[in-house]
């Protein structure tokens, strides 16, 4: 079956309002599973195993691992990535702060604050952007409608204040923009979870890393 947003948005509904509590078990447990292992690495007995059920317990609510998985994706993309992160990361964007530095800092530190919270959710959505191409265009459309155009519009507005260059393509600067705060969050939390970091410190230097390239001032 074909994964599209329609279908996820009918999953969720169940994800919302599963049958019993065991049902609610088994898709908690597999969260952690396929963001850990993810959905080749997750075996049925293991699912059953976190879930603290059986097998055959766990094909009684779900009749294979894709349905499960989809489950989980369902949750994934419409409680916690579109509600949450879009949704705070598109009103910061628009927020434009009086300078660009201070706009850009603030963002990937809320994306740090954000992340830091709940990092298997990080790794369960770079799973699933690998795993499955629907899951990824349908991402994919989500980010282009809520944060692509919405940075492109941020970013002509501090060109044209003059905070940054005006000889650079916007699309090009919201591309690398979002490369650098995303490889951010995947070293820290994916990566290299145990490396020692300041985070505030880090993210000023990833200011200056990316500002002395696009700063109006020569």
């Amino acid at each position: 079956m074909k994964l599209t947003l329609k279908l996820l948005q009918n999953e969720f509904i169940v994800y919302q309002n599963p049958q019993s509590e065991k049902e609610k078990d088994i898709v908690d447990a597999a969260e952690d599973v396929f963001a850990e292992l993810g959905f080749a690495g997750a075996t049925t007995a293991e699912l059953a195993k976190r879930a603290n059920v059986t097998e055959r317990t766990l094909f009684k609510y779900f009749p294979s691992k894709v349905d499960l998985y989809r489950r989980v994706l369902s949750g994934l993309l419409l409680s916690t990535i579109v509600p949450g992160h879009m949704s705070d990361l598109k009103t910061r964007l628009q927020s434009l702060k009086p300078n660009f530095k201070d706009w850009y800092i603030s963002l990937l530190k809320a994306r740090f604050d954000a992340v830091s919270k709940e990092p298997k959710k990080l790794k369960l959505l770079l799973g699933a952007l690998l795993f499955s191409k629907e899951f990824s265009d349908i991402f994919g459309t989500l980010w282009k409608t809520n944060l692509y155009d919405t940075s492109i519009e941020a970013i002509r507005y501090f060109q044209e204040i003059g905070d940054i260059r005006k000889d650079l393509d916007p699309n090009q600067i919201v591309r690398a923009s979002f490369s650098l705060g995303a490889s951010f969050l995947i070293t820290k939390f994916v990566l290299a979870p145990k490396y020692p970091i300041e985070p505030d410190k880090e993210i000023e230097t990833l200011f200056i890393i990316f500002y002395q390239g696009i700063s109006s001032e020569r």
